[in-house]
C-alpha cells in the first residue's frame, strides 16, 4: 500500500508539472476583470486567450479572418477533451441536418442524439460596449477551470462552445486606447471623435446581409458555413437610465417566415437566462421591450432566418469603465414600477463596469447551460426547419425569384448573386429557355427556388417588405421599428427579379460559384471604345483610366447601332496604347463589356476631366461619411479626406478651395454640427453630442469655411451635398430649393427605412445611367420644393416622388406629403453646381441601383 501511494503521489506530481495550471485574467492582467478604470486591449484579450489554450485541452483558439486594419480576429472553441479530437465529425453532423433533405426523420434524431449542440457567442461588436469583451476572458478560465454554478464537464460533452471575444477588434483598439489616454481628465469616458469602425461604426451591425465588412464576412463564414451553430447570442450595451438588461422575448412585430420554432427557442433561452439571473438576485431585467423582431441586418436577428435561435442582450452601459451614480429620481417610470415583463426593477445607485460582466457571466453560462440540457431537442429541430421550409419551398406562393440573365448592370447583378452565396443561399441557372408564371425567360437566368433550408432568409432579401401599422393608441402616433422597415435587396441595388408564384419545371444546374461573362476585348485597331452608363463598373473603369490621362467624353443621348445600345451619359474612350493596355486588367477585375465605335464625330458629347474630389469628415464620428469613404474605395473612386483644418485661413488670407479640389462632397449629417461642430440646442441630436472634447476636435469649418465653400461654387466648383446636409445649402445659399417636410409632424408624414419610388430624368447629367423610374432609400431623408430661381440661379429636377404609389418596400404613411416633391435637384450657382441630394443614395453601402446620383456628380461632363 506504501508503494501504491508513493506511485500515485509520484503520479500526482508529474501531472502538475506537465500540465499547467490555468492562468487567470486577473493573474494575466494584474487587476481584476471589469475593475473601475480598468480595461484590456485587442492585443492583451488575443494574448490571454492564446496563453489558455496552451494551458488547457478544453480550449483551441482559432483565426477565423482578418479585420479592415488586417488584425487577426480570433475565436476559442471551448468544449470536451473527447469533442476537441473530434470536432470535424460534428461539423459534418451540424451540415447533414442543415442539408435535411437527405435524410429520413429517423436519421436525423440519430444524428441529433450523436451531436453535440453548438453555440455562438459573439461580443463587443460595438466597440465602446465594451464589458463582454472583458467577461470574455472570465468566461473561457470559468469554463475550462470548472468554475460554474453546473458541472462544467458535464456540459461541455454535449456542447461545442465558440467564444468571440470582439468581433470589432480594431474598435476595441481604439476605443481602449481612447478611454487610456483621458483617465483621470474632464474628457475620461467619453467618446471618440472617429468612428469605432474604420468605415461603419455603429452600423457594422446592419451588415448582415450585405457583407460589405471584412469582419462580417468573417463570422458569417463561421455561422453558415463552417460551423453553422444552433444557438447565437450577440452580447451588446444600451442606455445607462432605463433597465439594467433587455433579454429576449422580443417585442412585435415578427418578421414573417421565420419558423415557430425559432421564437420558442428564443422563449426557452431567454427565460431561461432570466430565471437564473433572478435567482442571483440580479434586478432590472426586461424583455418584450424596445428591441423588436422585425429583421434588420443585424448580427443576431440574422439567425432566425438560418433556422437558429438568435438572440440579443443589451446591458445598461457606464461611460466605458468608469462608474455611473444613477439617482433612483433619474430613473423612467416606465422603469421603477413593477410589470409582467419587468418583475423586478433596479432601484438606482452606483453602476460599474463589474456589475455588467456579472450579469453577462451568468446569461452566458446560463445559454450554454440550455443547450446543454437541451441538446438533442435543438439539433432535431434544427433539420427540422429545414426540411419544413424545403416542403414549403415545393408548395409554390412562391415557387422561386428568377433573375433573368440579361440585366442593364451584369456587375451588380453579380455581386448581388455572391452577396446571397455569402449566406447561404442555394442559386442554380437554367441551361434552357423557361416559362414560369407565363413569362418566358432566357436560358442562363438564375433561379433562387425557395425549396432550400434557408428560405426564410431567401426570401427576406428577395421579396418587398410590408411593415404592419402600428400606432400607439387608434389613430394615434405610429410607433417606429427600431431600424429598417424595408431592405429588399434587388431593389436597392437595382437588379430586375422577379417573384414566380406557381410551380414550373426548367433544367437547371446548381452554382457552387457565380459564373463571370467573358468579354472579348478588341479585336480590331477601334478609333473608341464605349462604356455603358447603366453599369456601376463602367465608372470605376473611367476613374482608372483618367488617371491615366485617356481622353474620355460622355454621350448627351442614348447611342444605339446594330451592336450598341448605351444609355445617355456612357462613356467614350479614345483607344489608345494605353488604353489598350489597360483595358484586360479592368476587364478581369470590374467584368465590363466594351463596345467598339470608330466614327465618333456624329454623337452629341461632352468632354470629361479627371475630378479632384474631397469628401468632408467632420469629428463627430459621422457613419454616412464612413460608408461613403467605403463606396469610394470599393469602387476605386479617388478623394482626399479634408477636415476644419482645411478651411481655416490666416488673417488677412484667402481660403481657394478650387486650387485643390473640383468636387466636394459632404455626406449627411446635420448643418449646424458641419458649421459649428454641435447641433442646435432643441435639435434631436443635441443630447448625442453632449459633452466637451479636447479642444482640438471641436468646432466645424466656421464662417470662414462657408465663404471659402461659396466662392468655389461661384468660381466654378461642384458642392455636393447628401440627405441631411442638403441642410448646409439651405441655411448657407439660400437656393430656390426648401425642405418640404421641414414642419411636417409624424402624424401627418412618416417613412422609417423604407424604399421609395423615384421618376428620374435620364437625359440629364445627375440622371445618366438610370431607368426612368427607380428605387431610392428613404431614411430621414428630405421632399425637396423647388421654385422659378432668379438672378445666379438655374435648378434642374433630376429625380422626383411620383405622385401616387410611391412606396415600394417598407412602410408609408402620408405620401401626399412628398408627392410630386424633388429627391435629387441639380443646381447651378454662377459658374459652379450644387447638386442636392435629399435621399440616402449610398445607404451603408448597399444602395448600389441609386450610386450614379453621386457618381454622375463627379464625373459631370464639362457642358
Amino acid at each position: 500500500m506504501k508503494k501504491l501511494f508513493s506511485f500515485l503521489a509520484i503520479l500526482l506530481f508529474i501531472s502538475t508539472v506537465l500540465v499547467p495550471a490555468q492562468t487567470s485574467p486577473k493573474d494575466f492582467l494584474g487587476h481584476e476583470v471589469g475593475a473601475d478604470r480598468k480595461l484590456a486591449d485587442y492585443d492583451q484579450i488575443m494574448s490571454y486567450f492564446k496563453k489558455l489554450d496552451e494551458e488547457s485541452a478544453k480550449i483551441k483558439v482559432l483565426t477565423i479572418g482578418e479585420t479592415v486594419r488586417k488584425k487577426p480576429m480570433i475565436m476559442a472553441v471551448i468544449t470536451d477533451e473527447e469533442n476537441m479530437a473530434q470536432l470535424d465529425k460534428y461539423q459534418a453532423i451540424v451540415r447533414r441536418l442543415r442539408d435535411a433533405v437527405s435524410l429520413t426523420p429517423e436519421q436525423a434524431k440519430q444524428l441529433a442524439a450523436e451531436g453535440k449542440a453548438i453555440v455562438l457567442i459573439t461580443n463587443n461588436q460595438h466597440a465602446t460596449e465594451i464589458a463582454a469583451s472583458q467577461m470574455a476572458m472570465e468566461l473561457a478560465y470559468d469554463l475550462v477551470t470548472g468554475n460554474t454554478p453546473y458541472d462544467s464537464d458535464r456540459i461541455l460533452k454535449d456542447v461545442i462552445v465558440l467564444l468571440a471575444p470582439t468581433i470589432n477588434p480594431d474598435g476595441l483598439q481604439m476605443v481602449t486606447e481612447w478611454y487610456r489616454k483621458y483617465v483621470g481628465t474632464k474628457y475620461e469616458g467619453g467618446r471618440m471623435p472617429w468612428l469605432y469602425h474604420d468605415y461603419a461604426g455603429h452600423d457594422n451591425n446592419r451588415d448582415w446581409f450585405m457583407f460589405n465588412l471584412p469582419e462580417t464576412r468573417a463570422v458569417t463564414k463561421v455561422l453558415y458555413h463552417d460551423w453553422i451553430p444552433q444557438v447565437h447570442i450577440d452580447e451588446h450595451q444600451m442606455g445607462s437610465t432605463g433597465a439594467r438588461l433587455f433579454i429576449p422575448p422580443f417585442m412585435d412585430p415578427p418578421i414573417p417566415n421565420v419558423h415557430p420554432l425559432v421564437w420558442r427557442g428564443v422563449a426557452l433561452f431567454g427565460t431561461n437566462m432570466a430565471y437564473d439571473l433572478q435567482q442571483n438576485n440580479y434586478t432590472g431585467i426586461v424583455y418584450d421591450r424596445s428591441f423588436t423582431a422585425w429583421w434588420i441586418g443585424a448580427c443576431d436577428d440574422t439567425s432566425w432566418l438560418h433556422n437558429s435561435i438568435g438572440i440579443l442582450s443589451e446591458m445598461a452601459s457606464v461611460n466605458i469603465a468608469s462608474p455611473i451614480f444613477i439617482d433612483p429620481t433619474e430613473l423612467p417610470d416606465d422603469y421603477i414600477e413593477k410589470r409582467v415583463n419587468f418583475p423586478d426593477p433596479w432601484p438606482g445607485g452606483w453602476w460599474r463596469l463589474r456589475d455588467l460582466v456579472n450579469y453577462e457571466l451568468v446569461l452566458s453560462k446560463s445559454l450554454i447551460k440550455t443547450a446543454a440540457f437541451h441538446k438533442t431537442d435543438i439539433l432535431y429541430n434544427f433539420y427540422k426547419m429545414g426540411m419544413d421550409n424545403i416542403q414549403a419551398g415545393l408548395k409554390g406562393e412562391p415557387f422561386a425569384f428568377v433573375i433573368p440573365s440579361k440585366q442593364n448592370d451584369m456587375p451588380t447583378t453579380l455581386r448581388m448573386l455572391e452577396i446571397l452565396q455569402i449566406g447561404g443561399v442555394e442559386i442554380h441557372q437554367a441551361k434552357e429557355q423557361f416559362i414560369a408564371d407565363g413569362k418566358v425567360y432566357p436560358a442562363d437566368s438564375f433561379i433562387v427556388y425557395m425549396s432550400q433550408p434557408y428560405r426564410p432568409y431567401a426570401q427576406a432579401l428577395l421579396e418587398k417588405q410590408t411593415y404592419p401599422d402600428m400606432r400607439e393608441y387608434e389613430g394615434g402616433p405610429p410607433i417606429p421599428p427600431y431600424d429598417n422597415a424595408g431592405w429588399t435587396l434587388p431593389l436597392q441595388m437595382g437588379v430586375q427579379c422577379e417573384r414566380i408564384e406557381k410551380p414550373f419545371l426548367t433544367q437547371s444546374v446548381k452554382v457552387d460559384a457565380i459564373p463571370v461573362p467573358q468579354y472579348a476585348a478588341p479585336s480590331g485597331d477601334p478609333a473608341y471604345i464605349l462604356l455603358d452608363s447603366r453599369v456601376n463598373a463602367s465608372y470605376s473603369a473611367v476613374f482608372a483610366l483618367l488617371k491615366n490621362k485617356a481622353e474620355v467624353f460622355r454621350t448627351k443621348a442614348t447611342l444605339k447601332t446594330d451592336s450598341i445600345d448605351a444609355a445617355a451619359g456612357s462613356f467614350i474612350i479614345k483607344y489608345t496604347s494605353k488604353v489598350e493596355d489597360a483595358l484586360p486588367g479592368l476587364m478581369t477585375k470590374l467584368h465590363i463589356q466594351p463596345f467598339e465605335l470608330d466614327d465618333v464625330s456624329a454623337i452629341d458629347k461632352a468632354p470629361l476631366k479627371y475630378p479632384r474630389i474631397a469628401l468632408y469628415q467632420s469629428w463627430r464620428s459621422n457613419m454616412d461619411e464612413g460608408w461613403t469613404r467605403y463606396m469610394f474605395d470599393d469602387l476605386g473612386v479617388p478623394y482626399t479626406t479634408i477636415w476644419n483644418k482645411d478651411f481655416k485661413v490666416e488673417k488677412g488670407k484667402k481660403l481657394d478651395l478650387s486650387s485643390r479640389f473640383d468636387v466636394i462632397v459632404f455626406a449627411s449629417e446635420n448643418a449646424d454640427i458641419i458649421k459649428t461642430g454641435s447641433p442646435a440646442a432643441n435639435s434631436s441630436s443635441a443630447r448625442r453630442f453632449s459633452g466637451s472634447m479636447p479642444p482640438e476636435y471641436e468646432g466645424g469649418i466656421d464662417k470662414d469655411g462657408v465663404d471659402a465653400l461659396k466662392a468655389f461654387v461661384e468660381g466654378g466648383g461642384m458642392l455636393v451635398t447628401l440627405n441631411d446636409a442638403c441642410g448646409l445649402v439651405f441655411k448657407e445659399f439660400t437656393p430656390p430649393v426648401s425642405n418640404a417636410l421641414e414642419r411636417v409632424s409624424r402624424n401627418d408624414f412618416f417613412c422609417p427605412t423604407s424604399i421609395l419610388k423615384v421618376d428620374v430624368k435620364t437625359d440629364t447629367p445627375i440622371g445618366y445611367g438610370f431607368d426612368k423610374e427607380a428605387a431610392v432609400m428613404f431614411s430621414r431623408s428630405l421632399a425637396l420644393s423647388t421654385r422659378v430661381p432668379s438672378g445666379d440661379w438655374e435648378r434642374t429636377v433630376v429625380a422626383s416622388f411620383p405622385k401616387n404609389d410611391i412606396l415600394l418596400s417598407g412602410w408609408l404613411l402620408g405620401e401626399d406629403a412628398i408627392a410630386r416633391k424633388a429627391a435629387v435637384v441639380d443646381t447651378r450657382y454662377q459658374k459652379g453646381h450644387i447638386v442636392l441630394i435629399g435621399i440616402r443614395c449610398q445607404h451603408r453601402a448597399q444602395s448600389h441601383g441609386s450610386y450614379k446620383f453621386l457618381l454622375n456628380a463627379l464625373l459631370y461632363p464639362e457642358i
